[in-house]
């Protein structure tokens, strides 16, 4: 009787254990309409310098945390999304975004279908995210200067080193 009772605790421990182990990222579009949360330290985090990122955000880069598909939960009634097909990169990539305020909030590759790229700048502990790594650094904009130390490759996937 008495190993089945400490059987018990010991699984209720590591049961609790695992809990508290478990990273939770929470996020949110600027209005709020749409929130998610993401369970477990995301695989990858890195800028992408390409044309696409650039025209997407009307901006210079695009910062993503990549998680595993399937441990990001999204809330919320106002998710549009913009599927392209011709990207320069020869893969379908979808963009989805908050139909309200048009925030980013998520993108999916094709090649990486076993992702969910989430943009950085809505992740609210983005402070605790190192972005390490650069992608299609060969279409950056002349004023982008890269981090020293950060890996940049001049184009996606497994790319020479800029």
């Amino acid at each position: 009787m008495e190993s089945l009772l400490t059987g018990k605790f010991n699984g209720l421990l590591k049961s609790k254990q695992k809990e508290i182990d478990m990273t939770t990222y929470t996020g949110s579009c600027l209005c709020g309409s749409v929130t998610y949360k993401a369970e477990g330290e995301p695989r990858r985090v890195f800028e992408c310098y390409c044309n696409w990122c650039q025209k997407i955000t009307g901006g210079s880069a695009r910062a993503y945390a990549v998680f595993d598909r399937g441990s990001v939960e999204y809330t919320g009634e106002n998710i549009s999304e913009f599927v392209d097909a011709n990207t320069e990169h020869g893969f379908k990539m979808i963009n989805r975004f908050c139909a309200k305020c048009a925030s980013p909030i998520e993108m999916l590759v094709e090649r990486v279908s076993d992702g969910q790229f989430v943009p950085l700048g809505t992740i609210d502990q983005r402070q605790q995210l190192i972005v390490n790594e650069g992608l299609w650094g060969q279409a950056a904009l002349p004023h982008v200067a890269f981090k020293k130390g950060r890996e940049v490759k001049k184009q996606g996937g497994d790319s020479d080193l800029i």
